[in-house]
């Protein structure tokens, strides 16, 4: 029999996930005791609500830790969910294929890879519809390629990517500097892969 989860159990589930940029380790027996332990709560309460002698304080307090429980659960899909989003996103602009499914659950990793295709496949359909009106005004690739950059630290090895203007950039070591478009530059520092070096001090880079 699958031992159960105590709420303290759920919410540090929601800890380890709120204070780590990673996607935190998530498996299906801990989904099971998760269940389990929502289930045993609802029989619980179910029964002092029925019971002749039941004691409403203790529902009450059963009832709070019932729903904070389910926000806590809530609260960690949602935390999940965004980092499998920003992962897919980062796994769209490599300007090869690796797809990065660690940590995350079979019903996660068909989300993020689903995501991945529909990310390439927007990616590559905008920017072949963008090359087609090019030919119609000659101002255009200039204005394009009129793009911001930024200068970053690499905390993290990484592949090689590519731009809007289907440049390729990198790969990239760790403690490597290198300007970039704004668009890769912000997806890396959401990423959390890379610190932004601040304009005093990119004259010395």
């Amino acid at each position: 029999m699958v031992e159960s989860f105590s709420y303290e159990d759920v919410y540090e589930l929601l800890r380890a996930e709120k204070y780590s940029t990673d996607l935190q380790s998530l498996n299906p027996e801990q989904l099971g005791k998760i269940k389990q332990y929502l289930e045993a709560k609802k029989t619980i309460l179910f029964k002092e609500k029925t019971s002749e002698l039941f004691d409403r304080s203790k529902r009450d307090k059963l009832r709070t830790e019932l729903e904070n429980a389910r926000r806590a659960i809530k609260d960690l899909y949602e935390k999940r969910e965004k980092k499998i989003i920003n992962r897919a996103m980062f796994t769209a602009r490599m300007a090869f294929k690796m797809r990065d499914t660690t940590n995350m659950l079979p019903s996660e990793q068909e989300l993020y890879d689903k995501l991945v295709d529909v990310l390439k496949f927007g990616w590559a359909s905008f920017f072949k519809e963008l090359n087609s009106a090019r030919n119609n005004s000659q101002e255009e690739p200039k204005l394009l390629k009129e793009t911001s950059r930024r200068l970053l630290k690499f905390n993290e090895a990484i592949p090689e990517l590519m731009d809007s203007e289907l440049k390729k950039y990198g790969p990239f070591e760790t403690n490597q500097v290198a300007s970039l478009p704004d668009e890769l530059a912000e997806l890396l520092l959401q990423q959390k892969k890379v610190t932004e070096i601040k304009d005093e001090n990119s004259k010395n880079n």
